[in-house]
């Protein structure tokens, strides 16, 4: 007997590196808007394009291409994690008006740290999948516990791939009554 549950369109793009899954994730994304799919929300900097705003960290809102640091300063020698939580929050804002349009795919940058501790994105990340809107998200090894119990283990897992990236979009997304 087939399961009534229905599957979510979310899935987490995991990772050992980040900097490796987000190059999969910048070619995939822009594979989707060559197709004209209205592809929103928010991705990780490139560390090139954060240094060169002067910041450690920063995201990118796809519907502006506007830069947003979401590190704070906090000295040429601290080793602490650089990770500003209010400006991660006011960047949540980004995320809300991205719902707002439908699109075919949101994207948030990261469930890392702040969202397996109920932070950051995770209230976004809960409506948005409450919504059925369809998501990808990046998210390190060390993080999978804390998101397959965030996700009620209903989000595929996806490794960096190209192939894997599109299939899982081609089943999952575009058969989504709103795609």
């Amino acid at each position: 007997m087939e399961s009534t549950t229905p599957a979510l369109a979310i899935a987490a793009l995991v990772h050992e590196s980040a900097e490796y899954a987000d190059e999969f994730l910048y070619a995939f994304i822009q594979d989707l808007q060559a197709q004209d799919k209205n592809i929103l929300g928010v991705i990780q900097a490139h560390p090139e394009v954060s240094f060169a705003y002067g910041s450690q960290m920063g995201i990118v809102d796809l519907s502006t291409g506007a830069y947003l640091s979401i590190a704070q300063d906090l000295g040429k020698h601290n080793t602490s994690c650089c990770l500003d939580a209010e400006a991660v929050s006011n960047a949540s804002t980004i995320l809300q008006a991205a719902r707002m349009q439908s699109p075919d795919l949101l994207i948030v940058n990261r469930f890392g740290k702040l969202e397996a501790e109920g932070d950051g994105f995770a209230d976004e990340m809960l409506e948005i999948m409450s919504e059925g809107t369809p998501m990808l998200t990046v998210v390190a090894e060390r993080f999978l516990p804390q998101w397959r119990e965030f996700t009620g283990g209903l989000a595929t897992e996806i490794a960096p791939d190209s192939a894997a990236l599109h299939q899982w979009y081609d089943q999952a997304v575009t058969k989504q009554p709103n795609a």
